[in-house]
């Protein structure tokens, strides 16, 4: 995907497919663009265990995102 793609879905709550098959569901952040090159995203959920901080999972360019969907319906992907 490109970052073009993805801007709809910064904010909010996703569903994103990596190109290896994972499946990340929380709150999809911009994380910045680090200085060299692409965007970084972030996915964002809730924490495991109560009182942990949330669990943030940082993507590495838009180029290994293969799908986005929404997923506001989704309360596990609301953080």
């Amino acid at each position: 995907m490109t970052d073009d793609e993805i801007a709809p879905f910064v904010d909010k709550p996703v569903r994103v497919t990596l190109a290896d098959g994972r499946l990340l569901a929380g709150t999809l952040r911009k994380d910045g663009d680090q200085g060299h090159g692409h965007v970084h995203y972030a996915v964002v959920s809730d924490p495991v265990k109560e009182g942990d901080p949330p669990v943030r999972e940082v993507i590495h360019g838009a180029d290994i995102v293969t799908d986005v969907e929404d997923a506001s319906d989704d309360p596990a992907a609301v953080e």
